[in-house]
């Protein structure tokens, strides 16, 4: 399959520009199982790109993030063109504190342990007029906004609590784990937790476009139907600069990956082009990725270089893998030397065949990863265990709190403890209990339609488990709304026709889109609400209209999901 979206017209009008989607029915693919789950990240957008709109909105739909992780920045160009680099405080001020407030608005601070950055940001931040004391965008993350001391960020000395080793060959190393065991489990990091990031793509200055980074995206999702059986080349080149602070790794690595069923081979001279592979690490200053021969979905190779994501020097950028077909890659965005300890370790693979997301497996894999740029899909995962979920007592519609709880039911394919989790309309409401009791807060609930989304995980280091989601009405006061059509309307905007149902009548209306509220308005009969298509961008999208009456109580409608397309000759 490719990311050309096939449209076909709402049933309500025959000319709306506003149509449904088939890359939608990826989503049924993410409801499988899952290490990293997808409501435990934020997804990051430039509100001022229309490619940052478009990339998050295919990411989240094709991954099933709830609309309400989705958090919206407006940066200024000078920090997302050139060199898109920023300075600390205008990562703080434009990005970290911004987002932190907006997540702690939306009750999700809890629930988010990473973040995902689209397209148009920053991937550097000036630390030091020294080049070799600059950080990454995911660096400064990582700390969250602190910049460590300018020697620890140039010696590799700044040491990651989530690696897990060796540092040395024969050294101790940890098994994988999921970023939520890293974090929650008995003995786990808590509020030592650092904040993993990952960017869809760079389509900067010399950077891919936007094909490029929607492949990236279709692929970490089609990565686990092909899963970890593909092989993975570790080449020693005659560059001993670059090659070699990482060849030690390679034996103890292809060691551990058999069993995973993961064909390792390494090469010492430039290996013939194969089919199909899933990584591919070398050491060299100039690369030809294609002449490695073609990637698997999934797949994530680099080649431990200088300035590989500084992308106004000459050596070999990393995109360049990204272009030849890999799904994820990491690149350098200043002089790292060569220092190993800054590069993703050869056990990147051992992770990631162990069911690990791409995120998961670079931060388990990099010691010091304060100047690293990673790119492409975050949610990548080869490794799965298919899960059923199923709720006993779960009503369509809840009309009292006696109706408002119900058990989860969850069976892996193998022996597992299971432990149950659950979100109501994309917030957390349960996480991480053995109980299978879900028990919805239906007072605090409005009348109208809500998401139930069952989430299982067995007990295991990086957490197997899936999630279902689950519509049920509420019934209160008898109050209800419909969208009952949409279609184009002038300049741009998409008009929605909505229809309360009930004895009264809601004082006001409004649009609620990724947590935003849209064109709210007084309701009178007949009323429309709108929204520029600009506003929420291209690809596919979920919308809600929202009645609010008079004693506050808000009732939400059934979604409408649908995709948006600019015209060619349209002006973004």
């Amino acid at each position: 399959m490719n990311m050309k979206i096939n449209y076909r017209e709402t049933p309500h009008h025959a000319n709306v520009r506003v149509r449904y989607s088939t890359v939608l029915l990826f989503a049924v693919l993410a409801q499988t199982a899952m290490a990293q789950m997808p409501h435990r990240v934020a997804v990051l957008v430039n509100e001022n790109s229309q490619n940052s709109k478009k990339a998050a909105n295919v990411f989240a739909a094709m991954h099933n993030v709830p609309g309400v992780n989705l958090v919206y920045l407006k940066l200024p160009d000078s920090i997302v063109t050139g060199r898109a680099e920023c300075t600390p405080d205008e990562f703080r001020t434009l990005i970290y504190e911004p987002a932190q407030k907006t997540i702690a608005e939306r009750g999700l601070t809890n629930q988010v342990l990473a973040w995902v950055y689209s397209v148009d940001f920053p991937i550097r931040v000036v630390t030091s007029p020294n080049d070799r004391q600059q950080m990454s965008i995911m660096g400064l993350t990582f700390t969250r906004g602190i910049v460590p001391a300018m020697e620890m960020i140039e010696k590799g000395q700044f040491l990651s609590p989530l690696f897990s080793g060796p540092v040395k060959e024969g050294d101790v190393k940890r098994p994988s784990f999921s970023f939520e065991m890293l974090k929650e489990s008995s003995g786990g990091l808590g509020d030592r937790m650092p904040l993993p990031s990952m960017m869809l793509g760079y389509i900067g200055e010399n950077g891919t476009d936007m094909n490029t980074v929607l492949r990236c995206i279709e692929n970490g999702v089609l990565a686990r139907q092909s899963g970890p059986q593909h092989s993975v080349l570790f080449v020693q080149t005659a560059d001993k600069a670059r090659s070699g602070p990482r060849e030690w790794q390679y034996a103890e690595v292809k060691t551990e990956l058999a069993p995973r069923g993961v064909p390792v081979e390494v090469c010492t001279n430039q290996p013939s082009s194969r089919i199909g592979l899933m990584g591919v690490m070398t050491g060299a200053a100039t690369v030809k990725p294609a002449d490695f021969g073609t990637f698997a979905p999934g797949a994530m190779a680099e080649h431990m270089t200088s300035w590989s994501a500084e992308f106004q020097k000459d050596q070999t950028k990393c995109t360049e893998w990204l272009k030849a077909g890999a799904t994820v890659t990491a690149g350098m965005v200043t002089e790292p030397y060569n220092a190993w300890m800054k590069f993703p370790h050869a056990r990147f693979f051992v992770h990631y065949a162990s069911g690990c997301s791409a995120m998961e497996s670079f931060y388990q894999s990099i010691l010091s990863p304060v100047q690293v740029l990673l790119l492409g899909d975050p949610l990548s995962q080869l490794a799965m265990l298919p899960v059923e979920i199923k709720t006993v007592g779960l009503s369509k519609e809840i009309t009292s709190s006696l109706d408002s709880a119900f058990v989860a039911e969850a069976k892996f394919p193998i022996p597992a403890q299971i432990f149950y989790g659950a979100l109501l309309d994309g917030k957390q409401i349960k996480s991480g209990e053995a109980n299978t009791l879900v028990s919805l807060p239906f007072k605090e609930m409005g009348d109208g339609w809500h998401e139930v989304r069952v989430i299982a995980q067995g007990l295991s280091p990086v957490t197997p488990g899936g999630f279902k989601d689950f519509p049920v009405m509420v019934n209160k006061k008898g109050r209800s709304l419909k969208i009952t059509g949409m279609g184009d309307g002038a300049a741009r905007q998409i008009t929605v026709k909505i229809a309360p149902g009930g004895k009264e009548m809601p004082a006001e209306v409004y649009l609620l889109w990724n947590g935003r509220e849209l064109g709210r308005k007084p309701y009178v009969a007949g009323a429309e609400l709108s929204f520029d298509e600009r506003t929420v961008g291209e690809g596919p999208q979920r919308i809600q209209a929202v009645a609010v009456y008079s004693d506050g109580m808000e009732v939400r409608s059934a979604p409408q999901v649908f995709a948006i397309a600019f015209r060619e000759k349209d002006e973004l």
